[in-house]
């Protein structure tokens, strides 16, 4: 039987370049990689400053911990988001405060942001989801009105933009992961970025153990070990390299699946603004709408007796149990995201799937959404 993962990279000569030199040369923990990597990547995000992590989480809890948000300090959340965004606030003794979504599009909706402001807010943390742009305008603009720090999470985000800018660049931090399913991948990695050159330096000097001016070892903060290895940072140069390729690439996938799967009765696709947003998909997200007479599970477990690997959204922030039992949050907080959650999923959109792949799986979406 055929089988189609869920995703897959694609590793080039060009990375295998990169780490064979950092094995060969024996610098595989901190190295001139890890640099060109950082300046690179933060320039095609619009960025003075790129500092490397050790992963996507490592990176918001990072930005969390040098914006100084602190036990008692509140920091508003989309609530359908991996749980990283969340617990890199707990992390810091802050509560997350999710924050609704819009059901079509699955992005934070901004209008009730205001009404979850008060004193105890510190930031906002957007989360720009499945590749496409939070309406940052909006965002921005309560940011200002209430001097609140902004905390951009584009984990699923690569080069999108919002109205021409580079999302990561519009807020105070931006936030990437490079585990081995995003847009580009060291394996497991991460990066803050910023305009900010205080912010910038925090990063740098917290990421690597607060060490002491003078004396090296008499450390002036608690910092972290979040330094990303010479050979990881290897392997993402060599990915950003075609990082142009892959987008293309992830479009064209975009496109073939629109196109065959745009009419299926029960079977809705997550809209996009193109008027807002330069959309880059990351996986192709999907939920089935409310009446539809088969199950979110039993439509993904027949996927996967044709051999077809999916994911279900992510559940979220309001009906996580630690953060219920810790901050209070209430299952019924967000009914949107709860829909999402209990309804979305994303489909095969690893960078190798073909025509025939798509045509398969767009086949048996069909087939099975006849018991709808």
């Amino acid at each position: 039987m055929k089988k189609i993962p869920v995703a897959s990279v694609q590793i080039g000569e060009k990375e295998k370049e990169f780490i064979n030199d950092c094995l060969n040369t024996s610098w595989i923990g901190q190295g001139g990689y890890v640099k060109e990597f950082e300046e690179k990547f933060s320039a095609y995000s619009n960025c003075k400053h790129g500092i490397t992590t050790t992963s996507g989480t490592t990176a918001l809890h990072l930005a969390c911990a040098i914006l100084d948000i602190k036990e008692g300090d509140e920091v508003i959340i989309s609530s359908s988001t991996n749980m990283a965004c969340a617990f890199s606030v707990d992390y810091c003794n802050a509560k997350p405060v999710p924050a609704d979504i819009i059901t079509n599009t699955w992005q934070v909706n901004t209008n009730l942001i205001e009404s979850l402001i008060n004193k105890k807010t510190k930031a906002i943390m957007v989360v720009h989801l499945f590749g496409q742009a939070v309406e940052m305008d909006h965002v921005m603009d309560l940011a200002k009105k209430y001097k609140l720090k902004v905390i951009e999470d584009c984990a699923e985000s690569h080069g999108v933009e919002y109205k021409g800018k580079k999302v990561g660049s519009i807020g105070d931090l931006g936030t990437f992961s490079f585990f081995s399913n995003k847009t580009i991948t060291c394996g497991e990695g991460g990066m803050l970025v910023t305009n900010s050159d205080e912010l910038a330096k925090k990063a740098r000097d917290f990421k690597n153990l607060c060490y002491g001016n003078k004396n090296k070892f008499l450390h002036h903060e608690i910092g972290f070990n979040y330094r990303l290895p010479n050979v990881s940072a290897a392997m993402g140069l060599g990915q950003f390299f075609k990082i142009d390729e892959i987008i293309q690439t992830k479009d064209k996938i975009y496109s073939a699946y629109n196109e065959r799967l745009k009419d299926i009765r029960g079977f809705k696709i997550a809209d996009v603004n193109p008027s807002t947003t330069k959309y880059i998909m990351w996986c192709y997200n999907a939920y089935l709408e409310k009446g539809v007479k088969l199950s979110r599970e039993k439509f993904l477990g027949a996927l996967k007796e044709f051999g077809i690997d999916t994911r279900e959204s992510f559940k979220p922030i309001n009906q996580q149990l630690p953060l219920q039992k810790k901050y209070g949050l209430k299952d019924d907080d967000c009914p949107n995201a709860n829909f999402i959650g209990e309804n979305g999923f994303y489909l095969p959109s690893g960078n190798d799937l073909n025509i025939k792949d798509i045509d398969y799986i767009c086949d048996k979406v069909k087939e099975i959404s006849k018991k709808f």
